[in-house]
């Protein structure tokens, strides 16, 4: 069993290093694959003394999905670990999932299980997003309907999309299926693969026994001010789920919301 690890980074030098860093902690040697999309900062610097590092350095910011791409064809192993730069091993667990995944054929795709920096666990998980489950999670108050969740229990779990923030797929089937999704600049490209994953009839699964740290945002949050950011969700969305979903699942969420504060009233 062999993997490599791609790392996609822009502008986040610090928590890029940490992150290879504990790789190289719990996973001595590993082959990283770090592709800069055009970093101003000095994470390129920073990553030069690693030797296990493959630095490929992009001229622009050319989204997480093409970068994803770019970094694919530098390597020569059975497995990729497609990792953001805001994540820290905290332990060896990931050979524990790579091994689980070459175990069972029908895994499409296998992702860990997300901890805030406090160690609390953090939401990485999505049920299908439907505008009936939209309705059900802000209309009639059921939760995790359609909102990012946690699965219960400490065993793998079959879910509907997993954050592509960190997963693990097998490198000749993710050949097949096309790789990500180009026409994703960044956000939804996680959603649009778990999908094309499914239509091969493979399944997407949660592993809990292996959790790692994920500072939440931080890889993306030099994209737009704060209270903008829910904005960047926009044009992926509607590339996602077409315009009429898009705009009718919005629709139910931004109703439900304001229906719900008046009757708390």
């Amino acid at each position: 069993m062999t993997f490599s690890i791609i790392i996609v980074t822009w502008n986040t030098a610090e928590i890029t290093k940490k992150c290879v860093e504990t790789i190289n902690k719990y996973l001595p040697n590993s082959a990283i694959i770090v592709v800069d999309n055009g970093s101003k900062d000095n994470t390129v610097e920073l990553l030069r003394p690693f030797k296990n590092v493959k630095i490929v350095e992009n001229h622009a910011n050319l989204g997480f999905a093409k970068a994803n791409n770019i970094g694919l064809k530098y390597t020569n192993t059975d497995y990729i670990v497609f990792m953001n730069s805001d994540i820290e091993l905290l332990d060896s667990s990931l050979l524990k999932m790579i091994n689980y995944l070459q175990q069972n054929p029908k895994i499409g795709i296998i992702g860990p299980k997300f901890l805030n920096p406090d160690l609390t666990p953090q939401a990485s998980v999505f049920p299908p997003q439907t505008p009936l489950n939209a309705f059900k999670e802000f209309w009639l108050n059921q939760k995790e309907a359609y909102s990012k969740y946690i699965p219960k229990g400490d065993n793998p779990s079959k879910v509907s999309y997993i954050s592509g923030g960190f997963i693990v797929v097998k490198k000749d089937f993710f050949l097949k299926i096309g790789q990500w999704n180009e026409k994703y600049f960044f956000y939804f490209e996680d959603m649009d693969l778990c999908r094309q994953i499914k239509q091969f009839g493979k399944d997407i699964v949660f592993y809990p026994k292996c959790q790692v740290i994920h500072r939440h945002g931080a890889s993306g949050k030099n994209l737009a001010p704060n209270q903008d950011q829910w904005r960047r969700l926009i044009p992926s969305s509607i590339k996602f789920h077409g315009y009429f979903k898009h705009y009718l699942i919005n629709f139910i969420i931004w109703s439900g919301q304001k229906w719900q504060k008046i009757i708390k009233r």
